[in-house]
């Protein structure tokens, strides 16, 4: 009871911070339960597997230099490992198979050089060279992008070569071993 008669206003409830909190709550419990459904549903499951056993089939790209017509080959269809040039070399990112291989949000870039479509954030057909591409015509925000995404490249896939203009036919001298 108030000592002067007036009503007493719980500060709580004042401000509408009680509606907020009990809000927050029902939302935190429905995220809640729709992870656990997420990651404990039957085809969740099956879809571990999957990724299991092609780790466990999965055979290493040993290190080379490749040509972008030999890229072309590592497009992951038909089982090939799936490699993407960036900024002149070259990842296996067979692990990345969700993203890269058919079917997957980055398709394009399988077994092809990325480079300007990463570098221009498009997914457009366009930015995907068949040709040469030296990418010196991209602007500074370009290049940043494309730096940051080699960056990532770095720290999720493996390099398994540089991309090459041409494969050099030369037979080196003995001056150059």
């Amino acid at each position: 009871m108030p000592l002067n008669g007036d009503e007493v206003i719980d500060p709580v409830m004042e401000n509408g911070h009680a509606f907020l909190i009990t809000t927050i709550g029902i939302v935190g419990i429905a995220m809640a339960v729709y992870y656990y459904y997420i990651y404990n549903r039957e085809d969740f499951e099956e879809e571990e597997v999957e990724e299991e056993e092609q780790q466990q089939n999965y055979v290493p790209i040993k290190p080379r230099d490749f040509t972008l017509e030999e890229l072309r080959e590592f497009n992951g269809k038909d089982g090939a490992p799936l490699c993407v040039a960036v900024n002149f070399t070259v990842y296996d990112v067979t692990a990345g198979s969700n993203f890269y291989g058919p079917g997957g949000p980055y398709q394009m870039l399988a077994g092809r050089d990325g480079s300007r479509a990463l570098a221009k954030m498009s997914l457009d057909p366009d930015d995907v060279r068949d040709s040469w591409d030296d990418l010196s015509d991209l602007t500074p925000f370009q290049q940043d992008s494309l730096q940051d995404w080699v960056m990532k490249f770095d720290t999720r896939y493996i390099k398994v070569g540089k991309l090459l203009k041409e494969r050099s036919t030369s037979i080196p001298s003995k001056k150059e071993e």
